[in-house]
């Protein structure tokens, strides 16, 4: 999936991501058609990144080496149940957006 900024939206990164997932990428005029820049959709931005955040930085690293092990120790921590809880509430987020015409909603416990 990727998320339609300018960056990842060039020709080259849409023909590279259709050479390598053919018809099965998602994203802006990717085989399958996703909202451009949607964190509110999107699991790794709803959820994943502020969850590894708050764990990595609970322990306050202090060098690049403690940084990089706390985040590698926080992603191999991470519960697989978990994961899946929150990629099973995608749909209900999909309505909420279609409920609020596209624009922003509130967060789902």
């Amino acid at each position: 999936m990727q998320d339609g900024a300018p960056a990842h939206y060039t020709s080259n990164v849409r023909n590279w991501l259709e050479k390598h997932f053919p018809a099965r990428w998602i994203g802006r005029r990717g085989a399958i058609e996703w909202p451009a820049r949607s964190p509110d959709l999107t699991p790794t931005d709803f959820f994943l990144w502020g969850y590894l955040k708050d764990i990595v930085y609970k322990s306050k690293p202090r060098t690049l080496c403690d940084l990089k092990q706390s985040i590698i120790s926080a992603f191999s921590a991470l519960d697989s149940d978990l994961c899946k809880k929150v990629c099973e509430s995608v749909p209900e987020r999909l309505q909420r957006c279609v409920d609020a015409n596209g624009h922003q909603f509130e967060h789902l416990n």
